[in-house]
């Protein structure tokens, strides 16, 4: 196999990206969004930045900002591995990451 395909492949899934839920209506005026980040986003630091950034943006389209109501988060373990053998030897590797996910409860004030 190729050792550059096997490295993007590789960073592809180390890097990853981030993610939401999208924003859910609550009890009591308040709304969550849940966020998970890969490791190169900040794991679960970065879960809470990009889940607190479309809080913002969503209570901005309201003509309001959020204001943070409860927030819970948990860093999710990733493990990755790959080998390849040919008729000169081969190789092996892999790790653990440190991603993250966050949910945040949220009201839109003035």
């Amino acid at each position: 196999m190729n050792k550059k395909l096997v490295a993007v492949v590789g960073l592809s899934l180390i890097a990853g990206c981030a993610t939401t839920s999208g924003v859910m209506e609550a009890e009591g005026g308040t709304y969550i969004i849940s966020a998970r980040a890969a490791p190169a986003r900040g794991g679960t630091a970065g879960a809470n930045a990009v889940a607190y950034e479309e809080a913002q943006k969503f209570c901005a389209a309201k003509g309001s900002r959020a204001v943070l109501v409860d927030a819970k988060e948990r860093d999710v373990y990733q493990s990755a591995g790959g080998a390849s053998w040919n008729s000169y030897g081969g190789s092996a590797g892999g790790g653990t990451f440190a991603a993250g996910s966050a949910t945040i409860r949220f009201k839109c004030v003035q």
